[in-house]
């Protein structure tokens, strides 16, 4: 996008710098944000100089100089011309005006150079479009370009489309950093409403796309196994931005801001029950948005207290369950074990086994079909864990407290289920009285070398009385005569699966 005279972004850089540049110039053209570049906007026959003095005396409000080793590394460049005109017009600007802008494209320092009143370019604040933080740089330079244009800052979805047309892979990341600046500022709930819908509406295009579960499935058993566990990977891929959003929100927005990620929790589920044809395997993978959704809300929420948070995100939101009467609660409706129901185990085992090794799927399945190594006690939790670290890395950098904080959240999910099994069976005695959704996973074989985490809610409830935590956050119904029913029911069932049963 070529520059109006007055209102464009003048880019200064070397010629060896052309591909990253043209991945800055990506940024801007998708973010609506005209720019001078000399490469599209000098034609046949113009006098270079004088345009490019033109455009940045003339017509540019803001100017970028790209430094790295390439440029770093020229004694003589146009590059250090087009310089010593930005420096000879930032002289004549008031102090604290914002328009001479460095941007590294490595990890090399800015120059020292000259912009007088004791000035330097090393002293401006630059960005940085290289590395980790390349996607959260370029949404702030986009947001900052835009209010010196005296345009409307962008919404965070022109943002986030104008950093994906250079970066790939930091969609998580990056909403989790809009979703930290944009919390807790009431001025900015509706774009952060409007950020977290469009990924919502992003899983649930996939959820309802009938090709990705067309069948049926072709090739050896082998082939289809990895098919179907490069299907796993994909939707996980799919939403893990939300749920990086979602563990900053439930960390720390209160109960009643969290109606976003609710819904969203709740239409991922919805989705999910949907009869639909196609393969099996493909069909039941649909509920794995809805499942590592919940977990991520529960881990975020259970590890700070934030109970009455997890009410609002996997209890009072509720689906249609054709098998029930009433509305059945989020975290009822499925469980980490729904997604792979319709596969064999050796889908949640090859993709625990690629997680963990870093290893193509269909190479970490010949652990189990070639080479003999025996399978995981609980593959499903064991992937589930390993999927989830990266989004909470920046809450718990070591393994070990992560670890058991995955195991009291599959306790703490199973008692609730275990209280909505429990209620459904006093409302109506002759019904299903079963616990449908089963939460519990690497917590049954780590209880005996890391204990029992279903026996140390019960402690603790017993310890605290009405006090306890889930109690005042309206679990239970705020019952602590549902609360000791529900946790002795568990503690039953968690037992019996440590001592009698297989694991799975």
């Amino acid at each position: 996008m070529s520059g109006e005279a007055g209102k464009h972004v003048f880019i200064s850089y070397v010629h060896e710098d052309s591909d990253q540049v043209d991945g800055l110039c990506g940024v801007l053209e998708a973010a609506q944000i005209p720019y001078w570049r000399d490469r599209k906007d000098l034609g046949p026959g113009d006098a270079w100089r004088a345009k490019i003095r033109a455009a940045i005396r003339d017509g540019s409000l803001v100017f970028l100089a790209c430094f790295s080793d390439n440029s770093r590394a020229r004694d003589k460049s146009y590059m250090n011309e087009e310089l010593t005109l930005a420096a000879e017009e930032f002289r004549q600007m008031p102090p604290g005006r914002v328009w001479l802008i460095p941007v590294r494209l490595d990890a090399g320092e800015v120059p020292d150079w000259d912009l007088g009143a004791g000035r330097a370019l090393s002293d401006l604040n630059y960005s940085d479009l290289f590395g980790k933080d390349h996607a959260a740089h370029a949404a702030r330079l986009v947001t900052t370009i835009s209010r010196l244009l005296g345009e409307k800052r962008p919404d965070p979805a022109t943002a986030l489309a104008a950093v994906e047309q250079a970066v790939s892979g930091d969609r998580a990341d990056l909403l989790k950093r809009l979703t930290k600046e944009m919390l807790l500022d009431p001025s900015r709930r509706i774009e952060l409403d409007d950020l977290v819908s469009q990924e919502i509406q992003r899983v649930l295009a996939a959820l309802k796309d009938e090709d990705r579960v067309a069948g049926p499935l072709s090739g050896s058993n082998e082939a289809q196994i990895v098919r179907v566990a490069e299907a796993a990977q994909d939707l996980w891929a799919l939403s893990e931005p939300f749920c990086a959003s979602l563990q900053v929100a439930a960390r720390w927005g209160a109960a009643d801001s969290l109606t976003p990620w609710a819904i969203g929790i709740r239409s991922f589920v919805a989705a999910a029950a949907k009869p639909e044809n196609g393969n099996s395997a493909l069909l039941e993978l649909r509920h794995l948005p809805g499942m590592v959704s919940i977990m991520t809300a529960a881990l975020a929420c259970i590890s700070s207290g934030n109970w009455s948070s997890l009410k609002s995100l996997v209890v009072d939101p509720s689906v249609k369950d054709r098998a029930e009467e009433k509305p059945t609660p989020v975290v009822e409706a499925t469980d980490p074990h729904k997604p792979f129901a319709g596969s064999t185990d050796l889908v949640a085992n090859a993709l625990a086994r690629a997680a963990s090794s870093g290893r193509p799927l269909d190479d970490s399945l010949k652990d189990f079909t070639e080479r003999n190594n025996g399978k995981y006690h609980t593959p499903v939790a064991e992937w589930l864990r390993l999927a989830l670290r990266a989004v909470f890395a920046d809450q718990w950098p070591d393994d070990d407290t992560y670890d058991a904080e995955f195991d009291r959240v599959e306790a703490v999910l199973g008692v609730l289920v275990q209280d909505m099994t429990n209620v459904r069976a006093t409302a109506n005695p002759t019904g299903r009285s079963w616990t449908r959704a089963h939460w519990y996973g690497r917590s049954t074989w780590r209880s005996h070398s890391h204990g029992n985490p279903v026996n140390d809610l019960a402690h603790d409830f017993e310890t605290q009385g009405a006090l306890w935590g889930p109690l005042k956050g309206g679990l239970f119904g705020g019952d602590e005569a549902r609360a000791r029913a529900a946790l002795e029911s568990s503690q039953a069932s968690f037992n019996d699966l440590v001592n009698h049963r297989s694991f799975f």
